[in-house]
C-alpha cells in the first residue's frame, strides 16, 4: 500500500487549552488522514481491530494490545487492514506537550527519573505488546476521566499517565537486557504477566523459575516477597477473577467455566470458588445478575 507523504505537522493548539494540557480520544482510523508529525508526545493504544502503522519509513503490523510511544517530530500514520466497516481499527490516543512532563516531575518527585527519561529529545519511538490488558484498562480510565471530567479529573489523569509511563519505562529497562543481568524484581513482574496471559494453561513454579534463570526456592521467595502470596495462591486468585467474569458475562456452564480457567477437576473448582468467593458458582452468577437487573 502506498502512503501519501506530507509535511503536515499537527499543532498542540488544536488539542490543548490553557487549563487542560492533555488530550485523550478514541478514534476510528481510516485512509483519509495523511502521514504527519506533531509538536507533542503521543501514546497510542490499539483497542480493536488490526492494521498497519507507518512510522519513520517502517510498516509495522498492529493488532489489539499494541502500544506505541511516539515522541515529538516522528512522521507516522495508522491504516486499517480493510475498508470494511464491520472490521474497524480503533485506537486510544493520549497526547501531551513535552513540558507537561516537567509538571509531572514536580507533582510526582518520586518519578523524576522516569519523566526525565521521556523528556530526552533523542528519545526514539518504540512499541510494546500489552499481554495482560493492564494498559487497556488504563486507557479506558483515561478516556472516561477526560470525557466525563468529574471533580479532580486532571489529577486522576496525571496519576494514570505517570503509572503508564512507569510501566513503559520498566518495559524499556527489560528490552535488550540479558536475563541473568536483570534486576530480580523483573523476574516476578514477567512471571505475573505470563500468569495473567496464560492462567488456563499448565503453569508451574519450576517453569517460571527456569525462565527467570533462578532456582525454584529463590524464585518462590522473591514471588512471596513481592506479592505477599505463594505462586499457587496467586494463580488461584487470577483464575477465580477470570471465573467470576465468565459467570457474570457469559452463558457458559459452571463446568465449562472451570475448564476455561484451568481446572479439570470440577469438585475442586467448586470447593476453591466457595472458599475464595464465599458462595457457590451458581449463587455468584445469580447474585451479580440480580444486581445488574
Amino acid at each position: 500500500m502506498t502512503v501519501r507523504r506530507s509535511s503536515f505537522v499537527m499543532s498542540g493548539q488544536s488539542f490543548f487549552g490553557p487549563d487542560i494540557p492533555v488530550y485523550v480520544n478514541r478514534a476510528y482510523e481510516n485512509f483519509e488522514l495523511h502521514e504527519h508529525s506533531h509538536e507533542f508526545v503521543e501514546i497510542t493504544y490499539v483497542s480493536e481491530g488490526s492494521g498497519v502503522h507507518y512510522i519513520d519509513d517502517e510498516a509495522l503490523p498492529v493488532e489489539h494490545g499494541t502500544l506505541f510511544f511516539i515522541p515529538v517530530g516522528r512522521s507516522h500514520v495508522f491504516r486499517p487492514r480493510t475498508t470494511k466497516k464491520d472490521r474497524p481499527l480503533i485506537v486510544y490516543n493520549c497526547l501531551f506537550p513535552v513540558d507537561y512532563l516537567a509538571g509531572l516531575r514536580g507533582a510526582f518527585p518520586q518519578a523524576a527519573d522516569i519523566c526525565d527519561y521521556f523528556t530526552d529529545e533523542h528519545m526514539p519511538w518504540f512499541s510494546i505488546k500489552d499481554n495482560t490488558g493492564a494498559c487497556h484498562s488504563q486507557f479506558q480510565e483515561l478516556y472516561s476521566e477526560f470525557s466525563a471530567r468529574p471533580p479532580g479529573y486532571l489529577a486522576v489523569i496525571a496519576a494514570l499517565i505517570v503509572r503508564l509511563l512507569t510501566g513503559l519505562y520498566r518495559q524499556q529497562l527489560q528490552t535488550g537486557t540479558a536475563i541473568g543481568a536483570r534486576p530480580q524484581w523483573m523476574a516476578v513482574e514477567e512471571a505475573i504477566a505470563c500468569m495473567k496471559s496464560h492462567y488456563a494453561g499448565r503453569l508451574t513454579l519450576g517453569g517460571l523459575a527456569a525462565a527467570a534463570n533462578l532456582s525454584e526456592r529463590q524464585f518462590s521467595r522473591l514471588f512471596r516477597q513481592q506479592t505477599g502470596m505463594s505462586f499457587t495462591g496467586y494463580l488461584h486468585n487470577i483464575r477465580m477473577d477470570a471465573a467470576c467474569r465468565l459467570l457474570a458475562d457469559t452463558t457458559l456452564s459452571v463446568a465449562e467455566t472451570a475448564a476455561a480457567v484451568g481446572y479439570a477437576d470440577l469438585k475442586f473448582f467448586h470447593q476453591l470458588f466457595r472458599r475464595k468467593i464465599g458462595m457457590a458458582p451458581r449463587q455468584y452468577r445469580l447474585s451479580v445478575r440480580t444486581v445488574s437487573n
